[in-house]
């Protein structure tokens, strides 16, 4: 099994909807992990969420987290998704935070 897109997560059902991609670093390698950012609603309510990406060859396609082998995210506590949209890169920014209600 190969590498899922972050665009492709779309779990946990029913709790999530994915909105925007706002960054996928692309599959793992052995010595370095690569990881997405995205916005989504979870419950209802905006939020930010992150997720260690799978590798195309000798380990998880899902990547981190996971549920049962389907890949999932983790949603990012409030406290940390200002820290976070540093990294968003500069042509997403002003989405993220508008979705996110940000200034």
């Amino acid at each position: 099994m190969s590498y899922i897109k972050a665009e492709d997560v779309r779990s946990p059902r029913g709790a999530w909807a994915l909105i925007q991609v706002l960054y996928d670093g692309g599959p793992s390698t052995d010595d370095e992990g690569a990881w997405s950012l995205c916005v989504g609603e979870w419950y209802g309510k905006r939020r930010l969420a992150a997720r260690w990406n799978g590798q195309d060859e000798g380990g998880s396609a899902a990547g981190n987290p996971s549920a049962r082998g389907y890949p999932t995210w983790f949603i990012v506590p409030p406290e940390f998704e200002e820290p976070l949209m540093a990294v968003v890169p500069a042509d997403k920014l002003t989405l993220a935070k508008a979705l996110l209600n940000q200034k």
